[in-house]
């Protein structure tokens, strides 16, 4: 059985996205304040975490569809005419998975420097409105904190992303960030390993939800059905 509050990730991939579908994915400060408000009063640790590139929401709730049904609603009734919007991207983790997607984004492995730094911009932000809201929690903050001090470290030990470096150098020093990024789920892992849990098992409600390609990380290239009540009930 998951832990119940166990880790949950889901990213919806904005990096291809034509500007109306786009737009309907900018929550203004006042939408994310009176979303993570409703969270917070229900005890629901919530980040609302937006980007040029993508969209994030991340909860340690044991019921993470709950978590994230406001969310996801507003995104559905905003995007029900956009034929667009049922072809992008969605991606769902949980535990280790999760957390190791997460610093994806906050590191130069997947996306350029300048999208990492944004993205880390992003997520002190994400976490100060959080925690106004009562929607912010230890564990969140472990989270954030393990990508500030990856981002960090990648920084500090790696040329990862400057541009004057060579093919040969840039694989080196992306070896060199893969070794910092596992080294600091290893220890994140290991303070909490029930709730971090590498291989959570899935209950048969998630997988009808969220279709398994691999234990952790369940990328899928649905549309927005998922935005759909009958799913989120």
């Amino acid at each position: 059985m998951l832990p119940s509050d166990c880790l949950h990730l889901l990213t919806i991939d904005l990096e291809r996205a034509a500007g109306a579908v786009r737009e309907a994915f900018e929550f203004s400060s006042d939408d994310r304040r009176e979303l993570l408000l409703e969270a917070g009063s229900h005890g629901i640790p919530l980040l609302l975490l937006v980007t040029t590139r993508s969209f994030h929401l991340v909860s340690t709730y044991g019921n993470h569809v709950r978590a994230f049904r406001p969310a996801l609603t507003r995104m559905r009734d905003r995007t029900h005419a956009a034929e667009a919007a049922r072809a992008m991207p969605v991606r769902i983790a949980q535990g280790r998975g999760a957390a190791r997607q997460f610093l994806q984004h906050a590191t130069p492995l997947s996306h350029d420097r300048a999208a990492a730094q944004a993205f880390m911009t992003e997520l002190r932000a994400a976490a100060r409105i959080a925690l106004d809201c009562g929607a912010f929690s230890l564990e969140l903050g472990a989270l954030c904190q393990m990508a500030e001090q990856t981002a960090e470290r990648i920084e500090g030990e790696t040329r990862l992303g400057t541009p004057s470096s060579s093919s040969a150098e840039l694989e080196l020093e992306t070896l060199a960030a893969e070794r910092i990024v596992e080294e600091e789920l290893l220890a994140w892992q290991s303070s909490y390993p029930a709730l971090r849990a590498s291989l959570p098992p899935l209950s048969m409600a998630e997988l009808d939800l969220f279709p398994a390609e691999e234990p952790n990380s369940r990328p899928r290239l649905s549309g927005l059905r998922l935005l759909n009540k009958r799913h989120l009930g």
